[in-house]
């Protein structure tokens, strides 16, 4: 990956209301639906977590979002996919943070 790529991490928490079977099929079926069509993204991936063996932890999953650079990601959460993307989250997320990271590849099969 380039060396100035970016990543972009969210954190988010499963609405009340929903079970946790929901909130899985929702964000590993619609909402991801939604991420491929958002522009200059080069990978996206869903990482769910146990909350019952990681109670500290206090997110139910976490996204990771791959561009090249700063500015395409930019680009990418202006464009109107990116913004329906976006919006989407409160479909099926309570709440949640995100970061903006720089990935270093270390070993990478």
């Amino acid at each position: 990956m380039h060396h100035n790529a970016v990543k972009r991490i969210g954190f988010l928490v499963k609405k009340a209301a929903m079970s946790q079977e929901q909130f899985e099929n929702y964000w590993l079926n619609k909402h991801a639906e939604l991420c491929k069509s958002v522009p200059h993204v080069l990978r996206y991936s869903i990482n769910l977590v146990d909350r019952q063996r990681f109670p500290q932890l206090g997110y139910d999953g976490i996204s990771e979002i791959w561009f090249k650079s700063e500015a395409a990601l930019a680009a990418a959460l202006a464009s109107s996919e990116g913004k329906t993307l976006l919006g989407d989250s409160a479909n099926f997320a309570e709440r949640g943070m995100s970061v903006f990271a720089r990935e270093f590849q270390i070993i990478w099969n």
